[in-house]
């Protein structure tokens, strides 16, 4: 109002001046909360080995700043969670394709980079007991390290939890640096220097299948690795996929037995094992080289269990 009680022609224009700077705010308040919302955060486990990332939606293209922060993490943390996320076959192989190669499954529903491991058949029935894909999957309930027989074992998996069991199916990862590093001297004197073959066709004995035909343990000839897998860098990790270890350097047939157990009794302490209990939309992507794992075993005639997974392939060869 002007000083004779009229109305003031400034007082519109102020008025709309303050509604626009409101409107400026009130846009900055949404950004910066937008913003705030999707910054990357790492949370380390207790397990130092392991660490959670919030505050990334991997079902969309990743901001180059967040893949950055993502590859920093993993380079500390070898096992990734990433829980509530919203993945398809496609958004879930692009993601993978941003940490490394996929391997190519021809015969995949879908999207060639993805597998699936599920106790459920394309109808989304229970696989019936004695199912040769239910024995498959029994397998994963040994410690392992996925593609230990090729040369150059798989790099990393990225799997994605569709459906979980309602009873067991967790996933153990065993932290191999630390369980290296922490080996007692004379435990250590006694792998040093040795390597052991690791063998597809050994793992189909142990896991009590039918042994392969020859022409297929000619195409898995297997792989010899070191015990302890030395870096250009300096760091150390033990290498170990106990059912595929047919035989060490220097060592008979129970002898190799004895002391791969020996070692996969020491590396599978408590101390040096994170247990992931899966949530649907989680996503774990692991290290291949740094750990091993195994899934708790589960009732496969009752308990649904859908995984995704991709996997990486390998690029550097075991060395001692």
């Amino acid at each position: 109002m002007g000083a004779d009680g009229l109305p003031d022609p400034e007082d519109g224009v102020r008025d709309h001046r303050l509604g626009r700077d409101i409107a400026s705010a009130h846009h900055l308040l949404r950004r910066h909360a937008k913003l705030a919302y999707t910054v990357l955060k790492v949370e380390p486990h207790e397990s130092r080995f392991v660490a959670e990332v919030h505050g990334v939606d991997l079902a969309r293209p990743l901001p180059p700043q967040h893949e950055a922060a993502l590859l920093q993490a993993w380079s500390r943390h070898p096992v990734l969670v990433l829980r509530g996320q919203q993945l398809d076959d496609a958004s879930h192989g692009d993601f993978a394709a941003r940490l490394g190669a996929p391997a190519i499954f021809p015969g995949a529903a879908g999207d060639a980079r993805i597998y699936g491991s599920a106790n459920v058949d394309g109808m989304g029935r229970l696989l019936p007991e004695g199912d040769e894909r239910a024995t498959l999957l029994r397998m994963n309930w040994h410690w392992h390290v996925d593609g230990c027989y090729r040369d150059r074992p798989n790099r990393a998996v990225v799997l994605r939890a569709v459906e979980v069991a309602g009873e067991g199916g967790d996933t153990l990862f065993a932290d191999l640096r630390l369980a290296c590093a922490s080996l007692p001297g004379t435990l250590r004197s006694r792998i040093s220097g040795r390597s052991c073959l690791h063998s597809f066709a050994h793992m189909i004995r142990c896991c009590g299948m039918p042994d392969i035909s020859r022409d297929e343990a000619e195409g898995l000839p297997g792989a010899r690795h070191p015990l302890v897998w030395r870096r250009a860098d300096g760091s150390e990790s033990l290498f170990l996929s106990p059912p595929y270890m047919s035989s060490i350097d220097g060592l008979g047939s129970d002898e190799t037995r004895a002391l791969v157990d020996e070692l996969a009794r020491w590396a599978t302490q408590e101390r040096f094992v994170y247990r992931h209990r899966w949530q649907a939309g989680d996503v774990l992507v692991w290290d291949n080289r740094w750990t091993m794992h195994r899934v708790l075993l589960y009732d496969l005639s009752h308990h649904r269990r859908v995984m995704r997974g991709a996997t990486l392939l390998g690029d550097e060869a075991v060395t001692g």
